[in-house]
């Protein structure tokens, strides 16, 4: 018979702890990221679900605990260390976060430009490929200004896949999207989760987190209050749990 192998984490997450001022956001947070998982922090807001995302980019420090991704701790990395993780683990922000002075392909080259050693040719022929996948063929020489916020967002995914990371980190993907735009950025996700990325999701969508995600972490005053896949968090039994989901008081 053969033996049940246990997939390793991706990236972990062991005891970590964060205040700001008075304000205590972490209190022993432990979590594990698989590969190949879509997993979802959900949670009331200032519960930290964004502070968490941004630890695992190294965009914030715990105070205590550890973080590591493939095994390297990055919790202790400083900007010029934290290069490297960072071609390997993308941040999509909230809105897009694009430069507004450069065209929509002058920013999806950008990293390019930084972080290989691709040709103009080349660089041209991928950012036409991510453009072409993302159904955005066509607003190449646009400017931010002249994007929906949709689009912006879509332009922001794309920018942040270039690189082709193992991970992609979303803030609030779909914050004050239409539906049309929401489903376009959920089609997205789908699409990177069936090549094979690692995605850790923070949203208050409740779509977003039932059609597209493996797992589900709740988080509540500094903690995980439940963890599970979408279908046990979907019917849970944790009353602030289904109160959230809900839209109840608790």
């Amino acid at each position: 018979m053969r033996e049940k192998v246990e997939k390793k984490p991706l990236i972990e997450i062991r005891g970590i702890h964060k205040r700001f001022g008075n304000k205590i956001v972490h209190r022993g947070i432990d979590l594990d990221v698989y590969p190949g998982e879509v997993l979802a922090l959900m949670g009331g807001s200032g519960c930290g679900k964004s502070v968490l995302l941004r630890m695992i980019v190294g965009l914030e420090k715990p105070d205590r605990g550890t973080i590591k991704f493939n095994g390297q701790h990055i919790e202790t990395l400083s900007e010029d260390e934290l290069v490297p993780i960072r071609k390997k683990i993308a941040y999509v922000f909230q809105y897009g976060a694009l430069f507004d002075s450069f065209s929509v392909e002058e920013n999806l080259a950008y990293p390019l430009r930084e972080h290989t050693a691709l040709n103009e040719h080349q660089i041209h022929n991928k950012v036409t490929t991510t453009l072409d996948k993302l159904g955005l063929r066509g607003s190449e020489k646009l400017y931010p200004s002249g994007l929906s916020g949709g689009m912006q967002r879509r332009v922001g995914v794309a920018r942040s896949i270039i690189m082709n990371p193992e991970v992609i980190l979303y803030d609030e993907p779909t914050t004050g999207l239409d539906p049309f735009n929401t489903q376009q950025i959920l089609k997205i996700m789908l699409h990177l989760k069936q090549t094979g990325a690692t995605s850790v999701l923070v949203t208050h969508d409740m779509h977003a987190i039932f059609s597209v995600t493996d797992r589900v972490a709740f988080l509540k005053d500094g903690q995980i209050l439940a963890l599970g896949t979408r279908d046990e968090i979907k019917n849970s039994p944790i009353r602030e749990v289904s109160s959230f989901i809900h839209g109840e008081s608790y």
